[in-house]
């Protein structure tokens, strides 16, 4: 009788497209796609005031209901995509609770870096604002092979020069995910009560899932970078930031939020708060643009 869970040491060596590779090297990779598509699917909802007041009305046995519905349409994502490559590796009933536990992950980081949740409030608050909005983002992340993955051999921008490449997709990326965002009062709201502390932790967690995206999680074949400006890692992801950076206060200003009458530093904010949002489709657009 075939076991139902088979368990290996983190650091057996397995077979990886053909090349030796450690399993922890691995899960890392897959869990890191599963965090990166559960934020691209679902970080619009983290910046929406119902969804942080609904959490604290819903009662607990309803919430119990949406989070065991959420379990079972999370399995059925994972029988079609998964955040998981390789069909071997894959078991849609383990990979959904998995799934539940990034989207917990997720949730919780966001809304706290956002300052909607403080350690203040109650715990029930507290886990009812992270249950809620985890269920989303489960799915983004047990869809997330699908979601961010590289499209079809037709390429409309061969001859183009890598740098040309990537910072156009990251422009287009960023903007066409942060539209949604930037148009709404969310931003400005979150801006008006986080921290300096909570903003260096968007910027640096902004940047993290920059990395994550794009050098750990392989969605597609990374190309040849070598002999480009944006070839060094650290190079690729201050230079997007700052694209990302640029849109959001275009986006801003086109709002009608900033103007040239605005403080710096309440700019500043709202720039970086958006620029989370930004950062993300900006990651995505060069991969899947």
């Amino acid at each position: 009788m075939a076991k139902l869970i088979d368990i290996s040491p983190l650091d057996k060596v397995v077979q990886y497209d053909d090349e030796p590779a450690k399993l922890y090297r691995i899960e890392i990779r897959d869990l890191s796609r599963g965090l990166c598509g559960a934020l691209f699917l679902a970080l619009p909802l983290h910046y929406t005031m119902e969804m942080w007041s609904r959490a604290r009305s819903i009662p607990p046995y309803l919430m119990l209901s949406i989070i065991l519905v959420g379990y079972l349409l999370n399995v059925g994502y994972c029988y079609y995509s998964n955040f998981k490559d390789k069909p071997a590796r894959q078991s849609p009933w383990w990979d959904a609770l998995e799934s539940i536990g990034i989207g917990l992950f997720a949730s919780a980081a966001t809304l706290f870096l956002t300052d909607q949740l403080t350690y203040q409030m109650s715990w029930s608050v507290i886990i009812s604002c992270i249950a809620i909005t985890s269920v989303p983002t489960g799915f983004g992340a047990s869809l997330a092979k699908s979601q961010l993955s590289a499209g079809g051999d037709r390429d409309l921008t061969k001859g183009w020069s890598q740098d040309k490449k990537k910072l156009i997709a990251c422009l287009l990326g960023g903007i066409m995910f942060a539209f949604n965002v930037g148009a709404t009062q969310e931003p400005t709201v979150i801006s008006t009560s986080i921290n300096a502390w909570q903003i260096i932790g968007l910027i640096l967690f902004s940047l993290f899932v920059s990395y994550l995206m794009v050098f750990m999680t392989d969605f597609e074949t990374q190309k040849d970078d070598e002999g480009t400006i944006l070839g060094p890692e650290w190079a690729e992801m201050t230079i997007c930031y700052s694209v990302s950076l640029i849109a959001s206060a275009a986006l801003l200003f086109m709002f009608g939020y900033l103007s040239g009458d605005t403080p710096f530093n309440l700019s500043a904010t709202w720039v970086v708060v958006l620029g989370y949002a930004t950062t993300l489709g900006g990651s995505a657009g060069r991969l899947v643009i």
